[in-house]
């Protein structure tokens, strides 16, 4: 009996198990099938021929958002008289008219204002990049021009240097040709004095030889006459 009780135990608790899992099978696709959904803002209103729902339609239905032309309105104020721009005239239920763009067209208007904005924000994003790679090529270019700067200011101190030193050189070669003028100046006077010299030397000369010609006539005619000559032994003495 045990045995028997334990097995029927076994087998309806197989069977709740059972039922349990297809219950919640059950929920779970119940739970899937079910969506969210929204009442729809897109509305196509028709136009009638006159204040009423039993006038002819015109026009079997103008979507939510068009611009009309209103002409008048009833007295109870429930149909208006419209007129579309494509020039038809007659009766519109006065609850779906109203003075301002709907909320769709607004949202519509402020998604294309944010899309322009959104392209303007990223038209100045790229030029501030552009830019950005401008100044930075800006940048190197200023400093390759400094650099050239630089160079330049050095080789301009090397010409005054180098034009400094040759204007010492020529003031230098001046003085230099100056004073060889002066030194040949003052041989051409030694030049002269030297020759004056030779010729008092020479004049001189000539005069001691002509002193020394008239020296020698001189002793040899006043000579004899102051010796006393001998008297001549004649024999008669």
């Amino acid at each position: 009996m045990t045995g028997h009780r334990t097995g029927t135990e076994s087998s309806v608790a197989r069977h709740l198990a059972h039922i349990v899992g297809m219950v919640w099978l059950a929920v779970a696709a119940i739970a899937g099938a079910q969506e969210t959904v929204y009442v729809s803002d897109k509305l196509y209103v028709p136009i009638r021929s006159g204040a009423g729902g039993d006038y002819r339609i015109l026009h079997k239905g103008i979507p939510s958002g068009t611009a009309l032309t209103q002409l008048g309105i009833n007295d109870d104020e429930t149909w208006a008289e419209v007129e579309t721009r494509g020039g038809i005239r007659g009766f519109m239920r006065a609850q779906f008219i109203q003075s301002s763009p709907p909320a769709a067209m607004r949202v519509s208007e402020l998604e294309e204002q944010l899309e322009q904005v959104t392209q303007e924000r990223d038209r100045l994003r790229s030029s501030l990049s552009n830019t950005q790679s401008e100044a930075t090529e800006v940048t190197g270019t200023a400093s390759e021009l400094r650099d050239q700067l630089t160079a330049v200011e050095a080789e301009l101190t090397e010409v005054k240097r180098v034009s400094a030193a040759a204007l010492e050189l020529d003031a230098q070669n001046r003085t230099l040709t100056t004073e060889l003028e002066t030194l040949r100046a003052d041989a051409e006077l030694l030049r002269l004095e030297n020759v004056r010299l030779q010729e008092r030397i020479s004049n001189a000369q000539i005069i001691d030889g002509a002193l020394a010609v008239l020296l020698g006539v001189a002793i040899t005619v006043v000579v004899p006459r102051l010796v006393p000559r001998r008297r001549r032994n004649d024999g008669w003495s």
